[in-house]
């Protein structure tokens, strides 16, 4: 592939302690994800996919290895200067929306853009075009209580996409949503992203999601086995069985 790698990932692991073990869950993990890529990482609960979106946002710190984000080197970055990184360059979509209840949907989106400093009337703007991007022009002095699930999403989806990152990780965005709902929230993340040219990296147990993507990441005892999305479905059978 050609395309510029945006995330590089070297030798990475990662363990946590649970009780009197230690549980390796990741374990030498190698990949490059490139510009413009839909990466889905498949595996079951408990597998290490979350941790794996979470190391490369610099939420978590590896136990050793390497992320480069961009050409960044981000696990040689001081907290501080890895949360101004998180800020201008990823994109993060959560299951359970994270939004603050007493904020509105529109300051809810631009409360990142605060935080970096923004001018208001610039992520004021920025905030009502990404909510036009969602279908929530309308939306924007509603308090997240007064809305669906799938309205949610959406404005999770508008809060990770106003400041125009590269990279965009979504962490079961459609787990927390009925089977229509998450399908629409699906096709509307693929069209926002695709059109842009950006990177989505999405954590997910379901291999429904497959067929949309470009390439295959499945995490099992704590290594990435990579194929791409065609040759994955030919040689395997959870799509007939969701959810197994």
């Amino acid at each position: 592939m050609s395309a510029e790698v945006i995330v590089e990932i070297r030798d990475l692991l990662k363990s946590f302690q649970e009780g009197d073990r230690q549980r390796q869950v990741l374990d030498g993990v190698n990949i490059d994800v490139f510009e413009s890529e839909f990466l889905v990482v498949l595996g079951k609960s408990g597998s290490g996919k979350s941790t794996l979106l979470n190391l490369i946002s610099g939420i978590d710190k590896p136990d050793a290895g390497h992320i480069y984000v961009e050409n960044e080197d981000i696990t040689a970055l001081s907290d501080t200067a890895l949360t101004r990184f998180r800020r201008d360059h990823i994109g993060i979509i959560f299951q359970f929306f994270n939004l603050i209840p007493t904020l509105t949907v529109l300051e809810n989106i631009t409360l990142p853009q605060e935080l970096r400093g923004i001018r208001r009337n610039l992520m004021e703007s920025r905030g009502r075009t990404a909510l036009g991007r969602v279908g929530l022009a309308d939306r924007a002095d509603s308090f997240p209580e007064n809305l669906s699930g799938g309205e949610q999403q959406r404005v999770a989806i508008a809060r990770a996409l106003a400041h125009e990152p590269m990279l965009l990780l979504a962490d079961e965005p459609t787990g927390n949503l009925d089977a229509d709902t998450g399908q629409l929230i699906l096709h509307l993340l693929l069209e926002l992203t695709r059109e842009a040219g950006k990177t989505l990296i999405m954590a997910t147990h379901n291999p429904e999601i497959v067929p949309f993507s470009d390439r295959v990441c499945r995490i099992h005892e704590g290594r990435l086995y990579i194929s791409d999305s065609h040759a994955y479905l030919e040689a395997s059978d959870e799509v007939a069985a969701p959810g197994s």
